[in-house]
C-alpha cells in the first residue's frame, strides 16, 4: 500500500490500495463497522472480489477507480473508492465523479480525510464534483445511504449502514442530491379489497397484452438481453441513467441464472413485440445472514443451497416499459403477475425498490399496488473543491 497524503494528526493516515482484492483490511471493513448489528447481512466475499477485479469486471472497460483505506495507529478505521464512470459522463454530458465502497467509523475527521482522498483523485481527472455512494453506477449494487427505515435487514443488493452515516457524510461537506424509495407489499396488502379492485381494472384495460416468462434453459441469456434492451430504452431519460452494456448484461445473466424464479419475471408483448419487462429476485439475504463470515467454503455453500428453497420474500430489481407503450397499465400488469405468482408459491412479502423520489409515475404505481414506503436511501454530492477544503 502507498500513502495517499501526508500523515495527519491523531495518528490518522490515508493509504492507497492498488489491489483491494488482496487487502484484508479493505475487504473486512463491513464486518468491522457493523459488528454486533443483528440486521447486518454479510456480503459474499467472492462476490466482493468479483466487483474489484480490474481485469474481468466489465465496469473497468468503461471507467476506472482508486481505492483507499484510513488507518489510525495501525488499525483500519475506514475505506472509500474514488470512481470515474466515463460512460456516465458521456451519457449525461457532465464531469461527475463518484464515491463508493464507503465504510467509516463514527469520526468526522476520518470521513473528511477519506472524502478528500477520493475527491483529489477525481479532481486529477478533471471531474468537478463527487456523488454517491454508488459502487460504480446506479445499475450496480447498494446505491445510496439508508437514512430512514432501520426496521430490519436489507433485501438483496440494497444498502445497509449504521444510523450515523447520513450525519457523518453531511459533516464532511456533502449535501443531499437525490432520495431513492423502497416500498413493502405483504400478503395482507394483496388481500385488501382496494388492491384487488385496482388490479381487476388493470387486467380489463390491458387485455390485449400477452405475457411470458424468461426461459430457464439455453435461452436465458437471450431473454435477459431483450429485457435489458427494454430497460435501456425505458430508462434513458431518467436522472442518473447509465445504459447497461453487453458485457454487463453477460455478467448479470451469469449471476441471476442460478437463483432466478421464472415466475417472478415477465416480458409483456404487444402484437408479438416485447414492450415491457420485469425482473424480481428471491431475497437471497435471508440465507446470506446465516453465513456470517461471507465465505462459501467449507460449509457456506451447503447453507446457501439448502436455504434457497425456504426464501419467503422477493425484490423487484428491474422494470421498464417502452415510452410509446406507457399509460396503458402494462407496468401494473407486470407487478400483478409477479405478486400473484408469489402468493401461490409461498412468498410472504415483496419489496419494490428502488424508485427515484421524483419519479411520480412509479411512486404512484407502487402505492396503487399496495406498497408502503418504508425505507429511504440518499445520494449525496459536493464539489471536489469543497471536499478538499473542508
Amino acid at each position: 500500500m502507498k500513502p495517499a497524503g501526508a500523515r495527519m494528526a491523531h495518528g490518522l493516515e490515508i493509504l492507497s490500495v492498488p489491489d483491494p482484492r488482496k487487502s484484508r483490511e479493505f475487504l473486512d471493513m463491513p464486518w468491522t463497522i457493523n459488528a454486533g448489528d443483528p440486521d447486518f447481512v454479510p456480503p459474499l466475499r467472492m462476490a466482493q472480489a468479483k466487483l474489484l477485479d480490474r481485469k474481468h469486471y466489465p465496469f473497468f472497460k468503461i471507467g476506472d477507480a482508486a481505492f483507499f483505506i484510513a488507518r489510525r495507529n495501525g488499525e483500519c478505521v475506514g475505506r472509500i473508492a474514488g470512481i470515474q464512470n466515463k460512460l456516465h459522463n458521456q451519457t449525461a454530458n457532465d464531469r461527475t465523479g463518484f464515491f463508493g465502497f464507503f465504510e467509516c467509523e463514527d469520526d468526522p475527521r476520518t470521513a473528511r480525510a477519506l472524502f478528500a482522498a477520493a475527491a483529489r483523485w477525481c479532481a486529477e481527472r478533471g471531474l468537478g464534483c463527487v456523488r454517491g455512494p454508488l459502487n460504480y453506477s446506479l445499475n450496480d449494487e447498494c446505491p445510496g445511504v439508508l437514512v430512514d427505515g432501520f426496521n430490519g435487514p436489507p433485501l438483496l443488493l440494497m444498502a445497509y449502514n449504521p444510523r450515523y452515516y447520513g450525519r457523518l457524510i453531511e459533516q464532511a461537506g456533502l449535501r443531499k442530491r437525490k432520495d431513492l424509495y423502497a416500498y413493502l407489499v405483504t400478503r395482507a396488502t394483496v388481500a385488501d379489497e382496494r388492491f384487488q379492485r385496482v388490479m381487476n381494472a388493470v387486467r380489463r384495460r390491458a387485455k390485449d397484452i400477452a405475457m411470458r416468462e424468461v426461459s430457464t434453459g439455453g435461452g436465458f441469456a437471450g431473454d435477459l438481453r431483450v429485457m435489458l434492451d427494454i430497460f435501456n430504452a425505458a430508462w434513458k431519460d431518467n436522472w442518473g441513467f447509465v445504459p447497461v452494456t453487453p458485457a454487463e448484461a453477460d455478467v448479470i445473466a451469469a449471476d441471476l441464472k442460478p437463483i432466478v424464479d421464472p415466475g417472478l419475471t415477465g416480458i409483456a408483448l404487444a402484437d408479438g413485440k416485447p414492450v415491457a419487462m420485469i425482473i424480481c429476485v428471491p431475497n437471497l439475504n435471508e440465507v446470506l445472514r446465516k453465513i456470517p463470515d461471507g465465505r462459501l467454503f467449507p460449509t457456506g455453500w451447503w447453507t446457501l443451497l439448502r436455504g434457497l428453497r425456504r426464501i419467503k420474500g422477493f425484490r423487484t430489481m428491474l422494470m421498464g416499459v417502452l415510452p410509446e407503450y406507457r399509460n396503458r397499465g402494462i407496468d401494473a400488469l407486470l407487478i400483478d403477475k409477479v405478486i400473484r405468482h408469489g402468493q401461490l408459491n409461498g412468498y410472504n412479502y415483496c419489496e419494490l425498490s428502488w424508485v427515484l423520489e421524483d419519479n411520480d409515475a412509479m411512486n404512484s404505481l407502487a402505492e396503487k399496488a399496495g406498497g408502503i414506503r418504508y425505507r429511504t436511501y440518499r445520494l449525496y454530492e459536493a464539489t471536489t473543491e469543497e471536499l478538499l477544503h473542508v
